[in-house]
């Protein structure tokens, strides 16, 4: 069993506060994603619901679709990158039980 310094302690503890940011940051960029998705899909449903004009009601077509894409990619990012997290914290855990 190996003790650690102060130093090195700290130097855990650090580990352990940007893994926490990064998740939260992770979080928010996911929330980003389908916010951004929702109004792409919202934008499109309005465009051809409310529309008479031939090329915006073809442009709320495209955006319905595009709008599923952003979201399908903010989620496997965040899948992802939290696979990553986790695989990290383990890693810090482990360093903090050794001192």
């Amino acid at each position: 069993m190996v003790l650690l310094n102060n130093e090195e302690k700290r130097s855990v503890e650090n580990l352990v506060l940007a893994i926490v940011r990064t998740e939260l940051a992770n979080r928010r960029t996911l929330l980003a994603y389908l916010n951004t998705a929702l109004a792409l899909f919202v934008s499109g449903i309005g465009m051809l619901k409310l529309t008479e004009d031939n090329w915006l009601e073809w442009l709320g077509f495209a955006l319905v679709p595009v709008s599923i894409v952003v979201a399908i990619i903010g989620v496997v990012d965040y899948l992802v990158l939290r696979r990553s997290i986790v695989a990290e914290k383990a890693r810090a855990a482990a360093e903090e039980s050794d001192g």
